[in-house]
């Protein structure tokens, strides 16, 4: 019988101070996590995806349409095939600076979470009535003796259990191989589905770390998924924190705590206390056995030209005095 996992969705806006507090409660005793994001939750075309779209737009075309291409994603995640590590080489010895490689290059769920593949496979069974022979004019291309998935209209709710008894087979089996009863689960943004995956894990809390929009900005000014243009950037920035707040309104107040970088940095004994308090495991000496001088902490102020600096405390005004950044 498996284990029933204490999860816990550590959340930012992206450049935010994540990976760093991941670390610190890597090195916890009770906490398991993997080295990487592993997408399948959150990203287009994933388990959330699924969820929020099949309910809200449903034919029996869509309904084969959207199972497959879940399908299709999450096996994707599985391991990398000889094929695909040929393209990522390819991809990689081009002068061409933005020549993407294959989707998910380097993801190899099977890897780290035992009975991946398994797992997805239940999953399909699971939201699949039935199958039959059939095209349609939205059929991909090629594929002989096709079957079409067919499943009635489903609301949220009677999704929700396949939906968490999905997660909850891989939360456990990161758990059960680390030998951790504790999952510290990082997606970015995940406090854009906030309200699904609590509402999915009520046992389940949330961490999520704020820092100076200026400081923010300032690196994802620099990261190629980004915009490089400032006022672009503010909308980026400003439309993830809009649906966190959209989110957040929705929450039960001791389901998530917000934490500010600069305390982490500034105040981390204080701080990890304050956020093991609110998780409710031991705090340990050994959390803050790491290196935290590499911070850049106000590296706006010499990343960034002083109209730059205006725009963003201007788009950003509101957040800045909620936050207390002013």
């Amino acid at each position: 019988m498996s284990q029933s996992t204490e999860i816990i969705f550590i959340t930012g806006s992206g450049r935010s101070g994540t990976n760093i507090l991941k670390k610190i409660f890597s090195q916890h005793p009770e906490m398991a996590s993997l080295p990487f994001e592993y997408r399948f939750t959150i990203d287009p075309d994933g388990v959330l995806d699924f969820y929020n779209s099949y309910p809200a737009s449903w034919s029996p075309y869509g309904a084969d349409h959207k199972i497959k291409r879940l399908e299709t994603f999450l096996l994707s995640l599985a391991d990398q095939s000889d094929e695909k590590r040929k393209k990522v080489e390819a991809s990689k010895s081009t002068d061409k600076l933005l020549l993407s490689g294959p989707a998910y290059a380097g993801w190899e769920l099977d890897k780290h979470i035992p009975g991946y593949s398994i797992y997805v496979k239940g999953l399909i069974h699971d939201l699949t009535s039935f199958k039959h022979p059939g095209i349609w004019p939205g059929t991909k291309e090629g594929i002989e003796n096709n079957e079409m998935y067919f499943s009635a209209p489903q609301s949220k709710e009677a999704l929700k259990p396949i939906i968490r008894s999905f997660l909850k087979k891989c939360f456990d089996a990161i758990c059960q191989d680390q030998k951790k009863p504790i999952l510290q689960e990082d997606n970015t943004h995940n406090l854009l589905y906030a309200g699904d995956l609590l509402s999915m894990f009520p046992e389940g809390k949330m961490i999520h770390i704020i820092r100076d929009p200026r400081d923010v900005i300032s690196s994802l000014k620099s990261q190629r998924w980004a915009p490089n243009n400032i006022n672009d950037l503010v909308a980026w920035y400003s439309a993830v924190m809009s649906q966190w707040q959209t989110q957040k309104s929705q929450l039960d107040s001791t389901q998530f705590k917000e934490i500010r970088f600069e305390n982490l940095i500034d105040k981390p004994e204080k701080t990890v206390h304050e956020i093991c308090g609110f998780l409710g495991i031991e705090y340990h000496s050994r959390l803050l056995e790491i290196d935290l001088s590499k911070h850049n902490i106000g590296r706006y102020k010499n990343d960034l030209t002083a109209p730059e600096i205006s725009a963003i405390e201007t788009g950003t005004a509101e957040l800045l005095q909620e936050y207390n950044y002013n």
